[in-house]
């Protein structure tokens, strides 16, 4: 969403677009004459000094010092990819790289998250951080049930991620087809939105309250519940986190304890796999990105966080987070990391 919502005149916008595209690809403060220079139109020092300081006093420009050039501030960073940013297609050299961190996917789900990790960190200039997840992270869109025999039926939940998991489960109820069709139904209706382990807690608070028919078709829902595994995730979490050391090369963090501070937010797995799976269902349709102060689990860091979700075969999914300094070039990255997933889900689903 635009900060402003298109408030500024056109040649503010032109001002704050061409010194964002001076900024990221100089990396210096902008001054005035820099920027009269790069204007596409024929404009004085003096006008764009008035221009600056009307939007620096929108919060869209700072000055780092007194005698300094404007840099762009997080909101003017917004403002910019939501207004001029076109996703961009990798070149052929950025894309054999990048198809090369397919390598694997179909053997260990493990390996291939490390050498993914790798393969992207390298390629797009920044930390990448992945996570596996299954049942316990994915919500319900509906939920089936498949007798087999007598004692022996097919739960079946189909996720919002679009994965769908298949559990044999033990019928030791003789539940008959008619009652599992409405079990079925009934869950469907009532636990849509919910993970596992949240329809399992809201069938228990429900039957001590409830009675009656439904009260009967929730015990036996909660039996079934209870039988599914959910195939949680160990206290700690598998992350992985590659590319961390390259951060500290590049300005923004040449400060050491900046640094020191980035290394320890990254090594907080717990941390990581909470920002991971808080965004992971969004990131399954397209690549979510989140400015500065807009991750809530990195909002000091000026970094801008891009998030993904892909499927890497069977009910397994990994959410893939590329975390790059906020200068960076924004159609080039989002493009590429937007073309490398459409590549995963190809692969995965036997389309490539």
């Amino acid at each position: 969403m635009n900060p402003l919502n298109g408030s500024l005149d056109p040649r503010s916008e032109s001002v704050l677009k061409t010194l964002i595209e001076t900024y990221l690809l100089e990396g210096e403060p902008v001054g005035s004459r820099l920027l009269s220079k790069r204007f596409p139109e024929a404009l004085s020092s003096a006008t764009i000094r008035n221009v600056l300081s009307d939007l620096e006093d929108e919060a869209l420009v700072a000055q780092p010092h007194t005698s300094a050039g404007r840099v762009p501030t997080e909101r003017a960073y917004r403002y910019y990819v939501d207004r001029w940013v076109h996703l961009q297609e990798p070149d052929d050299a950025m894309g054999a790289h990048l198809r090369t961190s397919l390598d694997g996917i179909e053997q260990d789900p493990e390996s291939w998250l490390r050498h993914a990790s790798r393969v992207l960190a390298e390629v797009m200039g920044g930390v990448c951080v992945a996570l596996p997840h299954r049942l316990s992270h994915t919500r319900l869109v509906r939920l089936e049930f498949v007798p087999l025999d007598r004692h022996r039926l097919v739960g079946i939940w189909v996720g919002s991620l679009g994965e769908v998991e298949h559990q044999i489960l033990e019928n030791t109820w003789d539940f008959d087809s008619a009652t599992l069709l409405e079990m079925a139904n009934f869950a469907s209706e009532q636990f849509r939105g919910s993970t596992l382990a949240e329809m399992r807690q809201r069938l228990l608070a429900a039957l001590q309250e409830g009675a009656g028919e439904a009260r009967a078709l929730q015990a036996r829902l909660s039996g079934l519940a209870e039988a599914w595994p959910d195939h949680s995730e160990p206290s700690d979490p598998l992350v992985v986190v590659a590319g961390l050391g390259q951060m500290g090369q590049i300005p923004e963090f040449e400060d050491l304890d900046r640094f020191r501070s980035l290394v320890a937010a990254f090594e907080e797995h717990e941390r990581l796999a909470r920002l991971l799976n808080a965004f992971g269902q969004s990131a399954s349709l397209e690549v979510q990105l989140l400015l500065g102060s807009e991750n809530p689990f990195l909002q000091s860091m000026p970094l801008a966080t891009m998030v993904r979700s892909v499927p890497i075969g069977g009910q397994t999914w990994a959410t893939f987070a590329l975390v790059a300094p906020l200068r960076m070039d924004y159609s080039r990255i989002l493009g590429g990391l937007a073309w490398w997933s459409q590549a995963v889900q190809r692969r995965t689903t036997g389309l490539d």
